[in-house]
């Protein structure tokens, strides 16, 4: 069987030009939802950016706690009801910003004949209603638990991040993605958090990227598309 080339695409920061917590804080607002549990997560996570900021937390640590304890945010919640939460942010905040350039290559590559794929720390269920938007033909996330149709609180280990991110790639190329060309397929992210799965493919593409991962772009010689952002 011919391998196939692949063009990965992180979403916070990358193809969506904000971050998914902002966007259930908006939608959790607007619809008065799980108000104190938001506000909760909001204040004990916002804690942990002084400690970043002093390098007395790594970024993956940083990142991990965010992104594993956003969680939170639907616990309880009807499998099918926050299906409308996925859509409402998707529609509503992520659709709307795409960025302009990321649209280019997403087309770029769909033209090619390459396999797009949404590669991101991002709950699984919200990434399969904005690859259906966008028309990705895969989606690597990261899964939420489930019991007797609700949402328990925590993610299905490991998060989509760092190490864990990597870790879920491998995971796809055994299985829906299988046959594809590692060292000929493109990924592209903003994040020094991603540098294991960048390290992974032939054709790495840093995009607004923080100052450690233009840092590295500019060592290893990467394409830089945007200019370096320490906005998270």
């Amino acid at each position: 069987m011919s391998q196939s080339i692949a063009a990965f695409f992180d979403l916070d920061g990358t193809l969506f030009n904000g971050y998914v917590w902002r966007a259930l804080k908006r939608h959790h607002q607007a619809h008065r939802f799980k108000l104190p549990t938001l506000y909760g997560y909001l204040l004990s996570h916002i804690a942990l950016w002084p400690l970043r900021n002093a390098r007395l937390i790594s970024e993956e640590f940083f990142y991990r706690a965010w992104g594993e304890n956003m969680a939170w945010l639907v616990r309880g919640a009807r499998v099918e009801r926050a299906h409308t939460i996925w859509e409402w942010v998707t529609d509503r905040q992520i659709l709307p910003n795409l960025r302009p350039e990321m649209q280019e290559a997403f087309a770029h590559h769909r033209a090619r004949g390459h396999r797009v794929v949404l590669l991101s720390g991002t709950f699984q269920p919200l990434l399969e209603v904005v690859a259906a938007r966008v028309v990705a033909d895969g989606v690597v996330g990261t899964p939420l638990a489930v019991g007797d149709g609700r949402y328990l609180g925590r993610i299905v280990p490991p998060l989509g991040v760092g190490r864990g991110k990597a870790a879920r790639l491998r995971e796809y190329l055994s299985g829906a993605g299988k046959g594809i060309d590692l060292a000929a397929s493109f990924l592209y992210t903003d994040s020094f958090t991603d540098a294991p799965v960048l390290e992974m493919v032939g054709h790495p593409v840093a995009v607004y990227p923080d100052a450690r991962l233009a840092s590295l772009a500019a060592e290893r010689g990467w394409p830089v598309i945007g200019w370096i952002t320490n906005e998270r």
